[in-house]
């Protein structure tokens, strides 16, 4: 999946772009990790009761020089995309994807889109 200027998560009807004032070190500071190709990526455990290993997470990853973003929810190894709202008993789920969401937009990584 490509680097886009705005993203939408299946099934959710908000889209989201990233911030284009967004700096590396407030993308740090809320607890993106560089991988090794440069892209800072954000993983959130979407079910904590499991434990991140066992979890569907929250991943969003900005390409490395901040004009793409990817946001997706995905099963626990991190390989097949989730849409939560298909799931039955989400109401957990949905509010913790949209607290982090709510997070991003908060600190100015993200905005939203209308």
């Amino acid at each position: 999946m490509a680097f886009e200027e705005v993203v939408t998560v299946p099934g959710d009807p908000q889209k989201y772009r990233l911030n284009v004032a967004v700096k590396r070190y407030a993308l740090l500071d809320l607890g993106f990790v560089r991988n090794n190709a440069g892209a800072y990526v954000m993983e959130r455990s979407l079910q904590p009761m499991k434990g991140l290993a066992k979890a569907i997470k929250l991943k969003v990853v900005v390409n490395q020089d901040l004009t793409g973003i990817k946001i997706k929810t995905v099963n626990p190894v991190g390989t097949a995309k989730v849409n939560i709202f298909n799931l039955a008993d989400n109401s957990a789920l949905l509010e913790l994807y949209h607290y982090y969401l709510d997070e991003l937009v908060t600190r100015e990584i993200l905005q939203l889109v209308a």
